[in-house]
């Protein structure tokens, strides 16, 4: 049986409870999105709260993160994530559709490792499902909502499937 848990050098990003374990994906997204003198980061499907923690430590010492996960107990165990580590006080985890988040500030950064099936098998774990289709999030609205949100010199990091990039880029440009 694995870890419950996944350390790393300044925290500890637990996931016993969360139905999307820390992965290679998320590690690699939170170490190349570029945070430079951005003041205000949105992570979208925040999950364990793994790229926000990261963020977190590259970010200035003042950014403040916005970690926004639709699943409530994955959204609790970001909340505990965020609360054993060094930066507790710039994160915000906030249990929320990001189809109905609303801020009236823009974001510096925006950041997600959204659910990337599109029409494939499902499994029986609902929460699992959630987590992995983008039935309850595509593509579309997904850059819909960061076109919303970003700020006019912002930048906006996502992983995705090499199958969807051109799908993702047509749709990036409509946005």
């Amino acid at each position: 049986m694995s870890n419950p848990y996944f350390q790393f050098k300044q925290f500890t990003v637990w996931h016993d409870k969360c139905a999307m374990k820390v992965g290679t994906d998320g590690v690699l997204l939170g170490a190349w999105t570029s945070v430079g003198n951005a003041r205000r980061i949105l992570d979208v499907g925040t999950g364990t709260g793994l790229v926000a923690l990261m963020l977190a430590q590259r970010s200035l010492q003042d950014a403040e993160i916005v970690a926004l996960e639709i699943d409530e107990v994955a959204a609790l165990q970001a909340e505990e994530n965020a609360a054993r580590s060094p930066w507790r006080e710039r994160i915000e985890v906030i249990r929320a559709d990001f189809k109905d988040y609303q801020s009236s500030d823009k974001f510096d950064v925006i950041v997600s490792n959204p659910p990337y099936f599109v029409d494939s098998l499902e499994c029986p774990n609902r929460r699992r499902n959630a987590a992995r289709h983008n039935d309850s999030l595509t593509y579309e609205e997904l850059l819909a909502g960061v076109s919303e949100l970003l700020a006019e010199d912002g930048a906006f990091t996502i992983v995705i499937p090499t199958d969807v990039t051109d799908k993702v880029k047509t749709i990036a440009s409509a946005n």
